[in-house]
């Protein structure tokens, strides 16, 4: 409810409460309320036996004031709770508009008005009871003997007149106070409604955002941990490659630096076999110079042969010394890109963790400030009908007033 409406009833509890009954008015306390069905023996009449009609000796006053000050039931304004809300546009999910709600509330108010101009117009319609019945005293004050069947019959009129009265004020306080009573129950129900209602929306609608965030998350984290895992096995095979082919090159050129000198040393080997052959059809000391260089020469080639050996050999190693660094390095990106990917993880569950209860929290706030509105309202809404329920009392109780001193003055002896 808004505050511009949570006024307009305050100020109409105000007037309520500023509207007195006349006993009220003149500081006399209101007597104890009386039944129906125990105000019913008073105004039967006494309990000795009633005195034949006589003819009065003097004609007995039209009881015409008493008719005309009596208003009818239907005078009362009837409130219908089923229509308080009836014809209410909703807006933001499941709510009212506030423009209409504050109109409907001072049309409300306007109602309760009437209704309480309509108790005061009854308590005036009493107060005209009470003065007709002193006047009636007086009269009978001044008449040293009166008629007592005349008088009877105007009392029972008034009694049955102030009864109807009275019955028709309780029969239409009791059924505005259930009224009231209805309707405070079924907006407290109703907004309370609207609150889970719209609760239920709110932890919805966060909770589909939150799954769609964290499914994201987790793709983009399956993206990246798919990718660098693409990428380490790309490295992987680019560094098998490269140390295969490395090790195909030290290899290959190893075996033809071998087939070359196994050829050139045949060949050296050859030259010097002929060499020698022909060194021996020369003198002796030639063969022995041609054989020294000859096996000078062989040696010069094996140390050469060796050390090409050697050296492809080396540069092999050197291949798979880096091959062994390149796949250490793609282990490590692998490791580090796995690690980033788990903390990707864990940050989207902690976000999610705290929107969830960020959520948790708004609605259970929610909730609590609809339920605290709601039995405000319905305490206003009580107080209401406890006060219409006093001046019921009150009116109740100066009727038992009025038939006492009917019923007393009736049984006076003659």
């Amino acid at each position: 409810m808004t505050d511009e409406g949570l006024s307009i009833f305050e100020d109409a509890d105000n007037e309520a409460v500023e509207t007195k009954t006349p006993s009220e008015a003149a500081g006399t306390p209101a007597p104890a309320v009386a039944t129906p069905a125990a105000a019913t023996p008073a105004a039967a009449g006494p309990s000795h036996p009633a005195p034949a009609a006589a003819e009065p000796s003097h004609p007995a006053p039209a009881p015409g004031p008493v008719a005309a000050a009596a208003p009818a039931a239907s005078s009362v304004p009837s409130f219908n709770p089923a229509s308080a809300l009836a014809g209410l546009p909703m807006v933001r999910r499941g709510g009212y508009d506030k423009d209409t709600v504050d109109a409907r509330i001072r049309q409300l108010a306007t109602d309760r008005a009437g209704l309480a101009a309509t108790v005061t117009e009854h308590e005036r319609t009493i107060s005209a009871l009470k003065i007709e019945l002193e006047g009636l005293r007086a009269e009978l004050a001044e008449n040293k003997t009166p008629s007592y069947a005349g008088l009877g019959g105007r009392a029972s009129a008034m009694l049955r007149l102030a009864e109807e009265e009275a019955a028709d004020i309780r029969t239409a306080a009791k059924r505005e106070a259930d009224e009231v009573r209805e309707q405070a129950a079924r907006e407290a129900k109703a907004i309370r409604a609207d609150a889970v209602r719209e609760a239920d929306d709110i932890r919805t609608v966060q909770l589909k955002q939150i799954e769609e965030q964290r499914v994201r998350l987790l793709a983009e984290a399956e993206q990246e941990r798919k990718h660098a895992a693409a990428e380490a096995d790309d490295l992987r095979a680019a560094a098998q490659s490269e140390s295969h082919q490395l090790k195909l090159a030290a290899e290959q050129e190893a075996s033809e630096l071998r087939t070359n000198a196994k050829r050139e040393a045949e060949q050296l080997r050859a030259g010097a076999d002929r060499e020698v052959q022909e060194a021996r059809r020369m003198l002796a000391v030639e063969k022995e110079r041609l054989a020294r260089e000859a096996t000078d020469h062989h040696t010069a080639a094996m140390s050469e042969t060796k050390r090409l050996v050697e050296e492809a050999e080396q540069r092999a190693a050197s291949a798979e010394t880096r091959a062994r660094e390149i796949t250490q390095q793609v282990t490590q990106q692998r490791q580090t890109a796995q690690a980033e990917s788990e903390s990707m993880v864990a940050r989207a569950r902690r976000e999610a963790e705290q929107i969830v209860t960020a959520a948790q929290n708004q609605a259970e706030a929610i909730r609590e400030s609809s339920e605290a509105e709601a039995a405000k309202k319905l305490t206003d809404m009580r107080s209401e009908v406890e006060q219409l329920t006093r001046r019921r009392d009150a009116i109740s109780a100066q009727l038992s007033s009025l038939r006492d001193v009917v019923a007393g003055f009736s049984e006076q002896p003659e």
